[in-house]
Formats: C-alpha cells, structure tokens, sequence
C-alpha cells in the first residue's frame, strides 16, 4: 500500500475516464463451463519492484502445482498501470487477469469490458467461502461479482496516543458521533503546547467525506449522479471551517502538507494529534514519530456517525477480475482462485497491496514468525473490525478523480475565505454535473 507520495496512496487520485471505451464483448463468454485449465496466461498489475519479486514467487508455486501452465506477469507504477489498462480495454487487449480497485472497477464493469464472476464462483472454480460478506460486496457492482478482493484498506481516525494523553483528553472511542467528535477535537486543543494542533483537515479528502455522507444516511453516488443532498455538503464545508477558526486543526497554510509523504504529513511530524488514515498507514506513521521521538503509539477509532448507521468505515479493495474477452478463462480462474486462497502463497505475498481478505489465512500470517510488525497489526485491526461488522462499502463511478481534485481545490478556497460553504457546494454540484454523465 505504501506509495512515494502521500496522494498516491490514496486510490481515489488517478482514476482515468473510461467514458470512451466501447461495449466489448470479444470473444470471451459468461458460461459456467470455462474450459480445462492449461496453457499460458498473463497477469497484469501495479506495484513496486519488491511486490514484483513477491508475485513472481507466487506464480513459480502455482505453476509447480499445475504443470504445463504458464502465467506470465506484467507490473507497473499504478497511474502508467491504469493507462496501459484503460487503452488496452478499448482496443480489447486485456491480459486474462487484471489487477482491479473498487475506486476505479465500475465503469469497466458496467462497460462490458470485465466478465462477471458469478459463475465461476458457483462452480467452486474460485472459492470465496473465506472471504467475509462485506469485504465481497467491495467486488460487486449491480450484485454482480467482477472483483475478487484480496486485499483491502480501510479509512479510520488515527491519533498519537502519546500527544492526546498529553492533552489531558481521553482517548477517543469507537462510538463517535461527528459532534462529538469535534467536540472531542477541541478538548485535545486546550491541553496542547503552542504549534501543536488536534487534527488535520480532512474537508478537502474524498474518503473522509464520504464516511461523512454515509454516516449521515445518505449515498455518495446513485446511478451518474451525486446521491447526497446538498445542504450536507454545505455541513461538512461548515463543520470543518469552524474547527479551523476555533484552533483545533493546522492553519489552513498546512493544507499542501497533508499531500505529502506520510511520513512528512502533520500527524507523522507530531504536529497533529490526530487525521484520518487507512490501516496499513498506521504502522508507518507510528514508526515515523518513533524515529524522531514524537510518540511511540498511533491508534485509530472508528469513522463517527450520526443516528442509527452502523458504520462509516468505508471499505476499498484491491483484487482480480477477468476481461469478458479472455480466452482462457479456466487458467484466469484456477490462479486467481490460489492467489486468494493457498496458504503458502499468502505467506509468500505477506498481504503486500492491502490486508489479507482470507480469514484463514490472516491466521496463517499471525502466526508465522515471518510475517512484519506491521503487518500482523494491519490483519489484528481489521479482523476487529470484521467482528464487529462495523464496515461500509460505496461505489465509485467515472469522474470520480475530477470530482476527487475539485473537492480538494474548493476546500482551500474555503479555508481561505475566497468563498462560502454554500458556493463551493454549488460548484461541485455542477463539476459532478459535467464530470457523471
């Protein structure tokens, strides 16, 4: 998960248009009868030279158990990945397997271009028995599974429980409500030395705001519209501008700061107390105050919530899907079926692009004495949250990265009184208008 740049982390950023691509069909089918495994395959993704020699350590043990196939693998940086692929989807040259996100897996889906998995799933030709309920919904579109989930992240409040408990504050709980979250953001205020500040500013974050709109009952998307009232946007601009002029969050001059590295973003230089962070950053930030002795634990809480919503952690993953046009579909299923579910292979992977969405083998990862910190603390989190079934999931359509920049762009110019909640509501509104059609 982790990234050179803070905003590459975050999957919402690049996001192509694929308003383009044409219904493709090719010659792949949607029969429950995908042939015999055998031959070769290619299997495309994003990712950095240590996923690469992960991967490649994966196929060489598929291949060992299934003689006479061949996966081949392609990787690259994630924004060059999602241009090859949105080319390569036009033009109906997709590799039999493809690296997919919930952030930018719709439109390719109700585009024609990904096969649905139902069948294969059916079959038992790709096991999701231990994969749980809310994690496979992150796949589906139209109740349609076109996303095998592998791996996954999940947006939380973070916060230096050193610095907080400096503060004279409690820590904060899993019960929120976005009042008293605030609230709870002034308290940690009061209590911090000069240059010190209780959160950052998440108004301008995508996924910070739609935990807001989720938490507030209401949808961020509804089919190639925003699916949100107006007025709760206006709120979320209010909410977050009174909390910068009450003091408790970083001047508005810090906004670029939040864009950075992680470990150069407020919370990791100690400057914040507290900011909204998937789980696999956690032990990256709390690592990066460690250094440079700012604390030596981040723990995070659930997303708040307003009246009965039982959640507003809002979950993203990272999986596989097959293009409709692939001609072996049986291989494709057969590898995407031992990537999600061996053993030795998600030993071997160590949950590298989100955490591990098999429950059986998040127990292998725990209890190997190869598996790091970090990444036993990122399943540990998120099997809690499992428990508890305190996730929520949302779709994300095309537009989505205009839609992500403008929300970022409008934010500054409220934060330096350029304009109001309400125009800047206003403005977006028309942005989706251009940016959903």
């Amino acid at each position: 998960m982790r990234r050179t740049r803070f905003a590459r982390t975050r999957p919402f950023i690049a996001l192509v248009a694929v308003a383009g691509l044409a219904a493709c069909g090719g010659n792949g089918s949607d029969s429950s009868d995908p042939g015999t495994v055998g031959g070769e395959i290619t299997y495309s993704y994003w990712g950095s030279p240590a996923r690469a020699e992960k991967v490649n350590k994966v196929i060489a043990q598929y291949q060992s158990g299934n003689q006479g196939v061949k996966v081949a693998s392609e990787v690259a940086d994630y924004n060059a990945y999602i241009e090859r692929m949105t080319v390569r989807a036009a033009g109906g040259g997709l590799p039999c397997v493809i690296g997919t996100q919930s952030t930018f897996m719709a439109p390719y889906a109700k585009k024609n271009v990904l096969l649905p998995l139902d069948d294969l799933i059916e079959s038992k030709a790709i096991d999701v028995s231990k994969i749980p309920e809310e994690v496979l919904k992150a796949g589906q579109i139209d109740d349609k599974q076109y996303m095998i989930p592998t791996g996954t992240f999940v947006r939380l409040v973070a916060y230096n429980a050193d610095l907080v408990k400096e503060s004279g504050a409690p820590a904060p709980t899993n019960d929120l409500t976005w009042a008293a979250y605030a609230d709870w953001l002034k308290q940690v205020q009061k209590g911090l030395p000069q240059g010190k500040y209780a959160g950052e500013i998440e108004a301008g974050n995508m996924f910070s705001f739609t935990s807001w709109v989720i938490g507030h009952s209401q949808q961020m998307f509804k089919d190639k519209e925003l699916g949100f009232d107006k007025q709760l946007m206006v709120d979320w601009f209010t909410y977050w501008l009174d909390l910068q002029e009450a003091g408790a969050t970083v001047p508005p001059s810090m906004l670029p700061d939040q864009r950075l590295s992680l470990e150069q973003t407020p919370l990791a230089k100690g400057v914040a107390a507290s900011a909204t962070r998937d789980i696999p950053h956690l032990y990256i930030t709390e690592k990066a105050l460690a250094g440079n002795k700012l604390g030596t634990s981040v723990k995070a809480v659930s997303m708040p919530v307003d009246g009965a919503i039982p959640s507003a952690n809002v979950l993203g993953s990272n999986g596989m899907s097959i293009p409709k046009d692939c001609e072996n579909q049986a291989t494709a299923a057969s590898f995407i079926n031992f990537f999600a579910n061996d053993q030795q292979a998600a030993l071997t992977f160590q949950s590298d692009n989100g955490i591990l969405t098999n429950t059986a083998n998040q127990d292998a990862l725990l209890a190997d004495a190869q598996t790091p910190d970090g990444v036993k603390q990122n399943v540990t989190i998120f099997r809690d949250l499992t428990t508890r079934r305190d996730l929520a999931t949302s779709t994300y359509p095309d537009g989505l990265s205009t839609l992500t920049a403008e929300l970022t762009r409008l934010y500054e110019q409220v934060a330096f009184g350029k304009v109001t909640p309400q125009a800047a509501t206003d403005a977006f509104f028309n942005k989706a208008a251009q940016a959903l059609r």
